[in-house]
């Protein structure tokens, strides 16, 4: 499995012998809604890329033989013309945005301002780095979660749409930050 696709065509090989891509949407939201579920009850951890790389192997592991793999092919969006971080540089890359976490104590003891401009910043700096051949965004906003979460925020993805967190996401990544903490901004909330 060298490009992760079904008889190279648009539908990745999964565990699962599906073939349709429709029909592969509709299970594996099904399945990833309550693997989701069972990740947000799970108990303090330390959140580093073996963490980030736990939660795609819990929430895709019954779909993807990738679930948990960084993936080896270079990846874009369909209607970006840069890629993703190349996939010979993640590891590093994921070092360095990793270590940068853990000098800033997982946005602990931080005001709410500064707690809005730095998990904006690490999600876009995940988003670029697009470890995964496929989950990345769902990986990326249930590991910020969990992450606000242990330094006494609630990100709350209901109050925007996912047009508009691929939106902004699109925008961070073309060097616009602005959209991206604006939305963070509207989805963070403090917990007392």
């Amino acid at each position: 499995m060298t490009d992760y696709f079904v008889d190279s065509g648009s539908v990745l090989e999964n565990k699962l012998g599906i073939k349709d891509q429709k029909k592969l949407q509709e299970i594996e939201q099904d399945i990833v809604t309550k693997k989701t579920a069972t990740l947000l009850n799970k108990a303090e951890t330390v959140f580093d890329f073996n963490f980030l790389l736990y939660i795609h192997k819990t929430i895709f592991e019954d779909i993807y033989d990738f679930a948990g793999k960084v993936r080896t092919v270079d990846i874009a969006k369909h209607e970006a013309s840069t890629p993703f971080a190349y996939a010979k540089f993640i590891n590093a890359e994921a070092k360095r945005i990793f270590d940068e976490l853990k000098s800033k104590e997982y946005l602990t003891n931080l005001t709410t301002q500064l707690f809005i401009q730095e998990i904006a910043n690490i999600s876009a700096e995940l988003n670029a780095l697009h470890p995964f051949r496929d989950g990345n965004g769902r990986t990326i906003r249930l590991f910020l979660i969990l992450l606000a979460d242990s330094a006494g925020y609630l990100i709350d993805y209901s109050r925007t749409s996912s047009k508009e967190i691929i939106n902004a996401d699109k925008l961070a990544f073309e060097g616009n930050p602005r959209p991206l903490l604006a939305l963070y901004k509207k989805i963070t909330i403090e917990v007392l």
